[in-house]
């Protein structure tokens, strides 16, 4: 999925990785911070959560300076 299914084309996507969460990357929108697996087009095999949901489950604050921007999926770099 490269748009964000709340946002749509408005949202600012990243590949991020999560440092609390031993490194594990996955797809953000930086403008309602949910995330899902991957950029692969199958929307049905996504996993989508938001960003203070995944942290809170794994039993840590949801503090943005712990999250690592990767590189740009939309809009298009």
């Amino acid at each position: 999925m490269r748009m964000c299914p709340i946002c749509k084309e408005y949202g600012d996507v990243w590949e991020v990785e999560f440092m609390d969460l031993n490194g594990r990357r996955a797809v953000m929108c930086f403008e309602c911070d949910l995330v899902w697996e991957t950029v692969d087009d199958d929307e049905e095999s996504q996993v989508i959560d938001n960003f203070e949901s995944i942290m809170k489950k794994h039993g840590f604050p949801h503090d943005w300076s712990r999250v690592k921007k990767i590189r740009r999926v939309l809009p298009e770099p």
